[in-house]
């Protein structure tokens, strides 16, 4: 394989684990929110052990994120950089607060059960992508497991508190996070290509401001020793 095309298949996983390790903290932190504001003991403790095994999940793919920046130029392991307010510009956590904070418990739990599933189907696709007999295959299957589990546990709350609701109800929750997270990818795609477009034209202006500051002549500007009642009003003070 062509040494471009390694770069290029670097590039397309740094991608894939950037993301990913995004939405992962995301959920540790919405975990944490909910546990926070619950008055429950043992659903704190569920939301804790939750929370703790999403920051796990994300150690992890930072970790395979970081493995792969070693690989890459300087550019572009600075472009996969993780900084904490990219949660908030990429959407996985909202301007307005935490979900718990803005959803009804019902709601809520409902997230979890759909995203849990859908998190699992994206893991499958990573385990591919790495090989399930690797060592990062090994614990990708894990965190495979731990979102089954997750899934479960919301399953069961559904099935105690809302032994009404219907299977077609908890399709219509999955397909509207399934468009929600692909609203998601659209909106930073776009910034992403507004960012290339525009970034050239600020540098450009930043230039030419520039060349323009260079031919203005300082001296005129300078007002030590001058009376500064006979100046013109019509000057730069």
């Amino acid at each position: 394989m062509s040494n471009i095309k390694v770069m290029k298949n670097i590039r397309s996983q740094l991608i894939i684990f950037h993301e990913t390790a995004h939405a992962e903290l995301a959920s540790a932190l919405e975990m944490l929110a909910a546990c926070k504001a619950t008055k429950k003991p043992n659903q704190a403790f569920g939301y804790f052990m939750h929370a703790k095994d999403e920051y796990s999940h994300a150690k992890c793919f930072f970790k395979m994120l970081s493995s792969r920046g070693e690989k890459s130029s300087v550019e572009i392991a600075r472009e996969f950089r993780f900084a904490a307010p990219s949660l908030i510009k990429k959407g996985y956590i909202s301007n307005n607060g935490f979900l718990i904070e803005n959803m009804t418990l019902k709601d809520f739990i409902a997230f979890v059960y759909t995203n849990e599933l859908l998190a699992k189907s994206s893991f499958e696709k990573i385990l591919k992508l790495v090989g399930p007999n690797t060592e990062e295959g090994l614990k990708i299957s894990n965190i495979m497991a731990d979102e089954l589990r997750h899934h479960g546990m919301a399953k069961k709350y559904f099935l105690n508190h809302y032994p009404a609701l219907q299977p077609w109800q908890l399709m219509i929750y999955r397909t509207k996070e399934t468009i929600h997270n692909k609203g998601r990818k659209i909106y930073d795609a776009n910034l992403k290509f507004l960012e290339r477009i525009l970034t050239p034209i600020y540098k450009g202006m930043a230039y030419l401001a520039g060349v323009l500051a260079s031919k203005l002549d300082l001296d005129e500007f300078k007002r030590e020793g001058k009376n500064l009642l006979n100046i013109s009003s019509k000057s730069i003070l």
